[in-house]
């Protein structure tokens, strides 16, 4: 489907040559990392090796560290409540990269949010704009994106991320996406019978879920201790030259 009419002139504003970059700088909801929070574990598991703890380089034919960037872009994808916009925020932080969530990116650009979009215009609308959102911020440098829970599902939506960079998937139980979920305007939810619902959702979604680069499980953990593990999963994929991480 192509993107809805009304989305494109909105969308304008956020081509790259237009000045995403800066808008995504100026913008509160893309807020400016903060490299003094990276501790040294996280400097060292973000830069490898080749750094010692006050991240100078520790040999000479080791990675810059920091100025290089050895993790420059990176998605988040999974089911809805599995954490993806708090352990993106944290990763980001982590990183001293920008973070994007794209459902926030579409209610900002349509101007309602995704339970209005849904009961407005449908699902094949916001999933449409959900595509041109992703098409969008695969052009970004130095970012954590977190994605919606469907937008991985989408075969396209999954061949441009995966062409961009590695996606970490996050996981959780039935229960604990319940129990995170219980208070949120979900519309995919609006059912007498909601972890069914989530079941039935999961178990259809878990064939493309599958084909993200990482897998993380963030069921009963501290989100500090979900990100230093991306963290480390994420160093050793570019260190073994980009190759699809095991779970």
């Amino acid at each position: 489907m192509t993107p809805p009419p009304e989305l494109e002139p909105a969308l304008s504003t956020f081509e790259l040559e237009d000045g995403l970059a800066e808008e995504l700088a100026e913008s509160q909801l893309f807020p400016d990392p903060e490299p003094g929070l990276l501790s040294s574990s996280r400097l060292r598991a973000m830069t490898g090796p080749g750094l010692d703890s006050s991240g100078h380089p520790a040999s000479s034919n080791m990675g810059a560290g920091l100025i290089d960037r050895p993790v420059s872009w990176v998605a988040l994808a999974g089911f809805m409540g599995t954490g993806k916009s708090r352990i993106g925020w944290e990763l980001s932080r982590a990183l001293a990269l920008h973070f994007v969530d794209t459902d926030k990116l579409i209610t900002r650009v349509v101007g309602k949010s995704i339970p209005e979009v849904f009961a407005h215009e449908g699902e094949s609308y916001f999933r449409a704009c959900e595509g041109e959102v992703v098409r969008r911020v695969t052009r970004l440098d130095y970012a954590v994106v977190s994605l919606g829970g469907g937008t991985f599902i989408q075969e396209e939506n999954r061949r441009v991320l995966l062409e961009r960079g590695p996606v970490v998937v996050l996981w959780a139980t039935p229960e604990t996406i319940l129990a995170r979920t219980r208070n949120s305007d979900r519309p995919l939810l609006h059912t007498p019978d909601p972890l069914a619902r989530i079941e039935a959702l999961m178990n259809e979604r878990e064939g493309a879920y599958r084909q993200g680069t990482i897998h993380v499980n963030s069921d009963g953990r501290p989100s500090e201790e979900v990100v230093d593990e991306i963290i480390e999963r994420l160093w050793n994929y570019y260190e073994f030259g980009g190759e699809r991480a095991s779970d």
